[in-house]
């Protein structure tokens, strides 16, 4: 990895649950179409502007368990027989 991960986010510091909880929070909120509230702070506010500035891909909350379980399956096979080619 070019850029080794910093250990917190500047004045963003919170334990694991809490972030949890924000980026859940907002994700939610993005869902429904949302905007980032300025008026918010800490924790909950970068949580915010995450979900709002992030590439376009699937939410995790929109996709059924089964379909998630799936595709990990589908990966692994993939990732099984990639290791299986490159032993022979």
């Amino acid at each position: 990895m070019c850029f080794p991960r910093k250990p917190g986010l500047g004045r963003y510091h919170a334990t694991r649950s809490e972030w949890t909880l924000a980026y859940r929070q907002a994700r939610i909120a993005a869902a429904k179409g949302a905007e980032p509230d300025p008026k918010t702070t800490g924790v909950i506010w970068k949580a915010q502007l995450i979900v709002a500035n992030e590439r376009n891909r699937p939410d995790a909350l929109a996709c059924s368990v089964q379909n998630r379980l799936a595709t990990c399956k589908l990966i692994d096979e993939i990732e099984a027989e990639e290791i299986r080619l490159n032993l022979e």
